[in-house]
């Protein structure tokens, strides 16, 4: 895979985690962090499933480093990860192929609806593993590292 493809990766990642972070009127010191997050992410996900093929690979190594980092970013600066991980998951998001499915599905098409409708699901899928996969991480790493995470209990 050449340099310049995955420079251009990060280079749309950002400035679509950017204008979405805007959007979502995140705070001013974090639009640049979930706007890495997010160029880092298609980064990510460009270089695995251009290198294996396997488009699903990508989405579950490209929402694992998003989340993993969201999770760290969170601890450093003392915002919860979803602050950083919304904006930064924002190019992951297969609505390509959601919307292909649904004019599948509009056109009669029926067998091209199940197979993209079958293709979206796994990336979805995918996305979802990562994130869980890294949250997982990150607890594990606070737990053997001493520190409790605190979890809203209701009662504060």
């Amino acid at each position: 895979m050449e340099l310049s493809t995955v420079f251009w990766a990060f280079f749309w990642g950002f400035g679509a985690s950017f204008c979405c972070a805007i959007l979502f009127n995140t705070g001013k010191f974090d639009i640049f962090w979930a706007s890495l997050l997010g160029g880092l992410g298609w980064m990510c996900y460009t270089f695995v499933s251009g290198s294996t093929a396997s488009v699903s690979a990508g989405y579950l190594c490209g929402s694992f480093c998003v989340a993993l980092c969201a999770e760290f970013l969170a601890f450093i600066v003392k915002n919860p990860a979803t602050v950083f991980l919304i904006p930064g998951l924002i190019p992951l998001v297969p609505g390509g192929g959601m919307f292909q499915t649904m004019r599948a599905v509009v056109t009669g098409q029926g067998e091209l609806a199940l197979e993209i409708g079958y293709t979206t699901l796994i990336a979805a899928g995918a996305i979802a593993l990562g994130i869980a996969l890294a949250s997982s991480v990150a607890h594990t790493i606070s737990l053997i590292a001493g520190r409790k995470h605190k979890y809203p209990t209701g009662n504060d």
